[in-house]
This record gives structure tokens, sequence and C-alpha cells, in this order.
């Protein structure tokens, strides 16, 4: 996927802007090859690229075409400084966090799809040793203003990882628009130690939200996104282990009143998760 998204999905009011730079898939790696084995990353620079041999980032054809990455970068970080973008970050952070625990400086989280780094940038802030993942330089260059860790240049379907290498992953909203969530699920699920935890939150079109934004879901750059249901996240998080799901942020968007609103919108909707917009599936990894 490598088209960009359009200025008409970041309106103010509007749900999330789907970065499709964000998304994208790169090139696999050669079966074999040393990006096979977990590197140390370059101290000199944050932004790491972790495969000197292979690159795993398109490759930029212009000044002006960094340029307008740049500014969708930009734009797209600055959405979460707005009402609605404030509202659904914070239910989402919430559930992430509630399904992390209790983190510390001994735990290793990976960041997958990490975007600009504000999951990464919470994670980091509550004790644990976080990397951020993500293919988009010019999201990975404001990422790296808000971490004190490393962000790495690479694809979720070829982590450049060792097996095990982490206690916990957690991914956001990536499996979306990353093409073969199968093949993301079981990246996710390698470079977990065995009784760790990966963490996968994805958007439900079937809540409350996607049944308001549905025109809006049938246009670029949503029509890219494959969205799963959820029973087929617990179908595809299952084979890695014991697996759970729960939903959160029932608000249809920007509404009137959202603080008073909101938070009786997420009480009332625990009944019925399924129609949550935000599906989070928690897999306490295990062998298959």
């Amino acid at each position: 996927m490598t088209t960009r998204t359009p200025t008409a999905a970041q309106r103010p009011g509007e749900s999330r802007p789907a970065s499709t730079a964000l998304r994208r898939s790169g090139r696999p790696r050669t079966p074999g090859s040393e990006s096979d084995a977990c590197q140390e990353p370059r101290r000199d620079d944050h932004r790491a690229s972790w495969n000197g041999s292979q690159d795993l980032v398109s490759t930029r054809t212009s000044s002006a075409s960094v340029h307008d990455q740049a500014l969708e970068a930009t734009e797209y970080d600055q959405w979460f400084d707005r009402a609605w973008g404030k509202y659904s970050f914070g239910i989402e952070l919430g559930s992430v966090l509630g399904a992390v625990g209790l983190l510390s400086h001994e735990m290793s989280v990976l960041d997958a799809g990490c975007g600009t780094g504000r999951f990464t940038a919470e994670l980091e802030a509550r004790g644990a040793s976080v990397v951020g993942l993500d293919l988009d330089r010019q999201m990975l260059d404001i990422a790296v203003t808000r971490t004190e860790g490393h962000v790495v240049v690479g694809d979720a379907r070829r982590i450049p990882f060792a097996d095990g290498a982490f206690d916990c992953v957690v991914a956001v909203t990536l499996c979306e628009f990353a093409g073969r969530p199968d093949e993301v699920f079981a990246e996710l699920a390698r470079v977990t130690r065995l009784g760790g935890l990966v963490v996968v939150g994805a958007l439900n079109p079937r809540s409350s939200w996607g049944l308001r934004k549905r025109r809006q879901l049938r246009r670029p750059p949503w029509t890219g996104a494959r969205f799963l249901a959820p029973s087929t996240l617990v179908a595809l998080g299952r084979q890695f282990g014991h697996v759970s799901i729960s939903g959160s942020l029932y608000a249809p968007g920007p509404i009137v009143g959202l603080r008073i609103l909101g938070p009786l919108l997420e009480r009332v909707g625990r009944v019925a998760p399924r129609f949550a917009a935000f599906q989070l599936l928690t897999i306490e990894r295990s062998e298959p």
C-alpha cells in the first residue's frame, strides 16, 4: 500500500486518519540472511535501521515526496490533540495498560506499528524498556522526540528481532492495514517469549462509531483496510496461546457532551463488548 492518506480523512470531527504510509509492508527478508538475527541498534541515532543489507523501507523518490510525507505524519499526529482524538486515545490507552498490567524496567516491550510514538511513550513512562517499530521514517522522526528508547525502521510482517526477544508486544490498529494479518500475528507471537503477552488493538466497523462512519469507511484510504471481526481476532490469536478479548470506546464520535456522556457509554457498553469501536485481544504466549 503506497498511497498517502487524503487530507479529507483528517478533518476535525472525522474519525482517526489512517496513515497508509504508516501501515505499508516492506520487502521480505531473504531466508537465512543476517536480518533473521537480532542486531544491536546504532547508538548515535534513536531511529535505527536494523538491516544494512536489505532496505525494508520504500525509497523516497524526491525531496517533494519526503516533504509531503512529513506533513502527513505531522497532521496525523496532530489529530490526537483534538477533542475526539484525545478522548479515543485515552480510552484505548486505558484498555492497553489494563491488558499489559504492571510494567517495570526489567520488562522489554515492542510497540509494533508505533507511528508517531504516542503509545510507545506512555508505555515507557510507566517503566518499561520499549522499542518502537514502524516502516514510515517521517512518523519515526516524530516518535524520537517523545521517547527515550530506540525506534526501529522495520516491517511488522518480517520483524527484525530474534525469537522471544520481548516480554510483551503491543500492536494497536496495525493488522487492519498490514495486508496479511495472519503473517503479522505469527511475527508478533514469534518475537514474544513464552509466558509473555501479545496485545492487539483493532477497530470495529460494526460499532456505533463504524456505523456512523460507514460511508467514509468505503472510501480511500479505508478501502484498503481489512477490518477483523472479534471472532477472527480470536481465531488468529488462539494458535499462539490462551486468548481473551474485550471492548471499549462506545461513543460514536465527537458528540456534544462527550466528557459527561462518554464515561456513561463506557459503563453501559460493557454489556455488549462486541459493539465497541476498539477491540483488544490479549494472547498469553504458550507452545502451539
